[in-house]
Formats: C-alpha cells, sequence, structure tokens
C-alpha cells in the first residue's frame, strides 16, 4: 500500500507545493530592522488563523459525508448526525469569519482583497446545495443515491476549498505577518486533517458497496499521502520547505497521532483490499478517524501559535 520512498517523496514535493500556490518552496525569509520594527505595530489580522480555518473547511468537506454515509448505513447512528450536523454548522461559521471576521475564531477584520472574496462566493455557490443535501440526510431522507450525490458534491467543494487555500495561503504569508515555511507547514499539516475524513468516507463507501473502484483509488490516495506527509512533519523536509517540529509540544503531538495512524491503518488496508468490513471494523474507523482528526487539529493549532513572533 505504501510507495516507493523515492518516488514518495518526489509526490509528496510537487503536491506540497501545488497546495499552497508557491512556484518554488521558499525558506524563512530574514527580515530587516525595519520589518521587525513594523512587525511591533501590525495590526494582527489572524493571519495563521486564516489559513488554518481555510484549511479546515478542507476536511469539514469529507468529513459530513463521511458522516452521512455512516449515519445512512447505521454506523454509530447518533454519534455520526451528531457530528455531521456540527460540521455543518462550523462550514458556516468559517466561510462567514474569513470573508467577514470573527474575532471569536482569531480573524480580525473584514477580507479586502477582491479575488478572495470572488473565490469565497464560488465556494459558497459550491457549498449551499451540498449543505442542503446533508441536511436531508441528517433529518432521516438518507438513501443510497443522496449519500452518493452527497460524494459527489463534496468533490466540487474540496477542489474549491484547496485553491481556497493557496489564495488565502499566499496573501497571508508575507514576512511581516507569516513566514513562508510557516505557511506551508500550517498548510500540509491542516492537510492531514482532511486525508483523515476522506479516508473514512471512503471506508464507508466501500464497505456500503457504493461507488467502490473509484473509493478504492481515491482510500489509496489518501493513504499514501497522509502516511508521507506525517514522515515529513515529524523529521521535516527540506526540499519542500518543512521544518522539524519546532516546539516539544508539537513532536509530542505528532506521537500521538502516529499512534492513531497505527489503529486505523489496517482497517484502511483491509478496506482497500475489498475484504469485508464488519460493523465493528466499521464504527473503530469512523471513530477513530474522527479521533485523529482532534488531534492532529490541535498539532494545527500549536504550528499556529508557534508561528507567531514574539519580538
Amino acid at each position: 500500500m505504501k510507495p516507493s520512498i523515492t518516488a514518495g517523496w518526489s509526490r509528496l514535493t510537487t503536491a506540497l507545493i501545488i497546495s499552497v500556490g508557491f512556484a518554488t518552496p521558499m525558506q524563512a525569509q530574514a527580515l530587516t530592522p525595519e520589518q521587525l520594527q513594523m512587525i511591533q505595530y501590525r495590526e494582527d489580522t489572524g493571519a495563521s488563523q486564516r489559513i488554518d480555518l481555510s484549511g479546515k473547511l478542507r476536511m469539514l468537506s469529507q468529513r459530513i459525508p463521511a458522516a452521512a454515509c455512516n449515519y445512512t448505513a447505521g454506523i454509530e447512528s447518533a454519534t455520526s448526525n451528531t457530528v455531521m450536523n456540527a460540521a455543518i454548522a462550523e462550514f458556516d461559521a468559517i466561510m462567514h469569519a474569513l470573508e467577514f471576521g470573527d474575532e471569536t475564531l482569531g480573524v480580525i477584520g473584514v477580507e479586502e482583497r477582491r479575488k478572495t472574496i470572488v473565490g469565497l462566493g464560488k465556494l459558497r455557490e459550491l457549498w449551499e446545495p451540498m449543505r442542503d443535501t446533508a441536511n436531508q440526510i441528517g433529518t432521516g431522507g438518507g438513501t443510497a443515491e443522496t449519500v452518493a450525490t452527497l460524494a459527489e458534491q463534496s468533490a466540487d467543494v474540496l477542489k474549491m476549498a484547496q485553491r481556497m487555500v493557496s489564495e488565502i495561503s499566499g496573501q497571508y504569508s508575507d514576512p511581516t505577518a507569516l513566514l513562508q515555511s510557516d505557511a506551508i507547514t500550517i498548510d500540509i499539516a491542516g492537510r492531514q486533517r482532511m486525508l483523515t475524513q476522506r479516508m473514512s468516507k471512503n471506508v464507508c463507501l466501500i464497505a456500503s458497496g457504493m461507488t467502490v473502484v473509484a473509493a478504492i483509488e481515491e482510500l489509496n490516495d489518501a493513504a499514501q499521502m497522509f502516511d508521507i506527509s506525517l514522515g515529513a512533519l515529524r523529521s521535516g523536509m527540506d526540499d519542500a520547505g518543512i521544518v522539524p517540529p519546532p516546539t516539544a509540544d508539537i513532536s509530542a503531538g505528532l506521537a500521538i497521532v502516529l499512534a492513531d495512524w497505527g489503529t486505523i491503518q489496517p482497517i484502511v488496508a483491509r478496506a482497500a483490499a475489498g475484504e469485508v468490513l464488519d460493523d465493528e471494523q466499521r464504527s473503530i474507523m469512523f471513530n477513530g478517524a474522527n479521533t485523529m482528526t482532534g488531534h492532529m487539529n490541535t498539532v494545527v493549532g500549536m504550528y499556529s501559535d508557534a508561528s507567531k513572533m514574539e519580538l
């Protein structure tokens, strides 16, 4: 299931560069005394939070169909429905924060860049019909067809959310707000949350007999990228601009995620091999993926905090 080391790192390097919208990876830039002085008085617009939150939209686009699929299949019904509804509400809250600001989420002030505003508008156009489908499932109207529709809608939402991460990362990774190397690392760490839920979604689709061939391919891709990216975050990857964990807490947090991965990886492998999963294994996958997402979210928060310059 794992790619060769050489092929894996080559693929990861390309994917990392594309994901944050830079032509080449860049190391942290040295700041002049004038820039350092500017940072002390610059209004904090929540640069790292904006990147973190835009990345979280990717995860939520996959968490919603993962929860909806499990709810419709009767797997952890009460929990899966609650998770889906919470994810819908969080998606709405983040969209509002990125456009209009929300100090409770660390985003200060309205978005002023026209290209970003237009992109958020396009994302909202894709999100609203997906939200309607998810709400239909959540009120007991879920069928194999509606789950398949939701999964299809989520693919378009994910693509647009990926574009917004690139736009927002490039926009807010200037030397007086956030170093480019920090922006890359926050983005990659944030993407791990999405990959976790992408695996959860596809394991459920496969186990439910829906779009099996495409779901197996997507599951394999997500699992390989998660595994490779976790290694890059734990050890650093100079060519892609990823530094080793800057704090002991981040290193410890990544170790917890690695342990989480060890719990669900065998189930992912069985699903990808076409083996039949029982309800217990499906529950372990759903709950384990949500636990790993939570732990990864904590790590992303620590990366965001570590990126803030204390002068």
